[in-house]
């Protein structure tokens, strides 16, 4: 057989391979989010959220979210790190993939001041 035979037949067992195995590539975009204090970020493999608190000051850091459901509502919310400098949690969720999800990181201030965050960034489960 001659090499253009051999390539063709390669190339129609390859695309025939891609053709019955039916999945598409995963496409999610992460991103991640900092503010003095405070960094976070968007795992888009596995919907993840993680916040690390990086001041040493006492404060808390957090991540907030926000994310429009497929029905057009809004889901916020804030996922508050529980540890100190330099610890790191993360939550799990499950979006819609290929979906929209904002938010920012930020540090809890006190009650009579504003609480310091990033602007929003984006990231697509």
């Amino acid at each position: 057989m001659n090499k253009i035979g051999k390539f063709s037949v390669v190339a129609a067992a390859a695309a025939a391979t891609i053709l019955a195995t039916g999945s598409s590539a995963y496409a999610g975009t992460d991103a991640s989010s900092s503010v003095a204090g405070s960094w976070s970020r968007f795992i888009s493999y596995g919907d993840k959220f993680e916040n690390c608190d990086t001041g040493e000051d006492g404060l808390i850091s957090y991540v907030a979210y926000e994310y429009v459901r497929i029905d057009g509502s809004l889901q916020t919310g804030s996922h508050y790190n529980p540890g100190s400098n330099g610890d790191c949690s993360q939550w799990d969720h499950n979006f819609g993939e290929g979906r929209t999800v904002r938010f920012r990181s930020c540090v809890d201030q006190p009650a009579w001041l504003t609480d310091t965050c990033d602007r929003w960034r984006t990231g697509v489960a």
